[in-house]
């Protein structure tokens, strides 16, 4: 069997695991629109062009994505290539693999890796989705508790966007400054911001180091820092 033909089967394999998406892409796209048909979730498969009979690999991605906020990107960014994301990882991040995990899927292994990222996609992803389901439930989640979806995930700037779109002010500016608090970085964030002071223009659309880009997002909308 080809190497294209085992990746696809284990896609399809794994999206008839899982109620509710849409297939696209013959099964590497899967999608499911929330209640109010702005949010949508997505799950995506790549693989290698180095497959090979012994080695078919395939690497799961997670993403979380609003209509509306592609739209105040667009604006706010000044960006046409915005896509509305509100949150993405690779599957082995927010589970208890915790680096960029590729499953194998030839020979034997088939069944065992679509298994494992079944459940893992279950377990870790599932809950993700549905608390972005509704936007009062993700705001207050991330007010509180940033990305922290659980105690394998990272805590990042990413859903910045989101909360200065659909909440207020007084929301993004906690949830900002939780995430001051809590990152080892926070000197280099802090001296960064200051410095955005003395520029005279700021590209919202490039960062200098990780989350810098939503640094410059966070001060052009007038979030302080407690």
């Amino acid at each position: 069997m080809e190497t294209r033909t085992i990746f696809l089967n284990a896609c399809n394999a794994i999206a008839e695991k899982l109620d509710g998406f849409e297939i696209y892409q013959k099964g590497q796209r899967l999608k499911k629109i929330s209640s109010d048909k702005d949010m949508f979730f997505e799950i995506s498969f790549d693989s290698s062009f180095t497959n090979n009979s012994f080695h078919v690999i395939i690497i799961p991605h997670i993403a979380v994505y609003s209509k509306k906020l592609k739209k105040w990107q667009i604006e706010n960014l000044k960006n046409e290539f915005s896509s509305g994301v509100v949150y993405a990882e690779h599957l082995g991040y927010i589970t208890p693999y915790n680096t960029w995990k590729r499953w194998n899927l030839a020979g034997l292994s088939f069944e065992k890796s679509v298994g494992e990222i079944s459940n893992n996609l279950q377990k870790y992803v599932l809950p993700i989705f549905e608390l972005f389901n509704l936007k009062e439930n993700a705001i207050e989640f991330l007010k509180n508790n940033g990305t922290k979806f659980n105690k394998y995930c990272e805590d990042t700037l990413v859903p910045l966007d989101f909360l200065l779109c659909f909440s207020n002010k007084e929301t993004s500016e906690i949830f900002f400054n939780n995430f001051i608090k809590n990152s080892d970085n926070n000197g280099k964030i802090v001296s960064f911001y200051n410095k955005l002071k003395t520029e005279k223009e700021i590209d919202l659309n490039h960062s200098e180091f990780v989350s810098a880009n939503k640094l410059k997002l966070a001060y052009v909308n007038h979030l302080s820092i407690k």
